[in-house]
């Protein structure tokens, strides 16, 4: 375990979502807008007193964006015309805020690696240059903890640590390991998961609480990133108790949620089943369960039916942890080419009510233009 935090990579802000259309709970107005107009002199002038103590700081918030499982291709059979140039096109107006994760859900090397053991098993890698389409999409953060990060082995996944990094992002799911930015002097901290022991693995609640812990010591917010879940178009639902896919145990995906949220996680979102789930308020603060499939290039994920509807999630914090707003911007995938579209229709926002009743009272919905609406709102 890392106790020393390494320096956290300070970030431009881009695109407040609290300055953003159709938010609910929206935060507090910034002080040039509350700010009194202002007397430039004259006979009613007041002398500013040498005694008046400095105006205190604003409050502060930063907006965390996350989008689920992306990836824009595969070597060397499923390789984009462009390089992956025209991927984000569609949703890169989107892709803004101060903190901007993706589940990369692949290896940015081509290194042969058998996974299996000589069986038949489905690989995802891209060349390392392909990191800079994330970068230029505007995505800060790439999580590599899910079941294709190691895709080209344990040295293709420190490949892609350098790529990642070079391309002037971060990166997180790094066993044992915490991801650090900064934003206007507030530090965030990233920790990724998935329910494999080359990761801080879901199903050790002891290992997931510490790494948490350690990161809520070193940095204003904390959010955790979770590759966790069965998989499929009938996996939509949260279950109580483990989830197994294929008879491998995925770990218990509300006891992993809540554990991160106990140890201090300000939000945790989760991808894997390849399927929107249902979104729930725990002790104040907001889990996302799974944000489905984002984008697979050359069709490296089925686009029917919910397979193919997504969402990027934006959640603004303030410097405490407490949801200022949010909203889920709905997404789906093209069918021709697995690409990432915005979706006027806005399936998204249906499929997540729907699975409301998964939470009950606690359930986190979302109103008509996405905005999240709060148990008790």
């Amino acid at each position: 375990m890392h106790h020393a935090r390494p320096s956290a990579r300070p970030l431009p802000r881009r695109g407040l979502l609290a300055g953003a259309a159709g938010i609910a709970l929206t935060a507090a107005c910034s002080a040039e807008e509350e700010a009194p107009p202002v007397d430039e002199g004259g006979a009613g002038a007041a002398e500013e007193s040498p005694s008046s103590s400095p105006s205190p700081e604003p409050p502060r918030s930063i907006t965390i964006t996350h989008i689920g499982d992306t990836f824009p291709g595969s070597y060397p059979d499923r390789m984009a015309a462009d390089e992956g140039a025209s991927f984000f096109s569609d949703v890169e107006a989107e892709l803004t805020g101060d903190v901007v994760i993706a589940n990369m859900e692949g290896a940015l090397s081509t290194l042969e690696f058998d996974k299996c053991g000589g069986g038949s098993c489905i690989y995802f890698r891209l060349p390392g240059e392909y990191a800079q389409v994330f970068a230029d999409a505007g995505i800060h953060v790439l999580n590599q903890a899910n079941n294709h990060g190691w895709d080209a082995g344990p040295d293709g996944a420190a490949e892609t640590q350098q790529a990642v990094r070079e391309a002037g992002m971060e990166i997180t799911g790094v066993k044992d390991e915490v991801a650090y930015v900064e934003i206007d002097g507030l530090t965030v901290g990233i920790v990724g998961f998935a329910p494999y022991t080359f990761y801080t693995d879901v199903r050790d609640l002891g290992a997931v609480t510490a790494l948490v812990g350690e990161a809520k010591s070193q940095a204003d917010l904390v959010v955790a990133t979770a590759h966790l879940g069965a998989e499929g178009s009938d996996q939509m639902h949260t279950p109580e108790g483990t989830e197994t896919y294929y008879g491998e145990d995925r770990g218990d995906t509300r006891a992993f949620a809540r554990a991160c949220v106990d140890a201090g996680a300000d939000l945790v979102v989760g991808h894997g089943p390849h399927v929107l789930r249902g979104m729930e308020l725990y002790n104040g603060k907001l889990i996302a369960y799974s944000l489905g499939n984002f984008g697979g290039g050359q069709k490296l994920f089925s686009t029917d039916g919910p397979l193919g509807v997504s969402g990027i999630l934006k959640v603004t914090l303030s410097e405490e942890g407490a949801i200022e707003g949010g909203m889920l911007v709905p997404t789906r995938m093209d069918h021709d080419n697995g690409y990432p579209l915005l979706d006027p229709d806005g399936e998204a926002i249906g499929t997540v009510n729907d699975l409301a009743g998964d939470f009950g009272e606690n359930a986190v919905t979302l109103d008509d233009s996405g905005a999240l609406v709060l148990p008790g709102a």
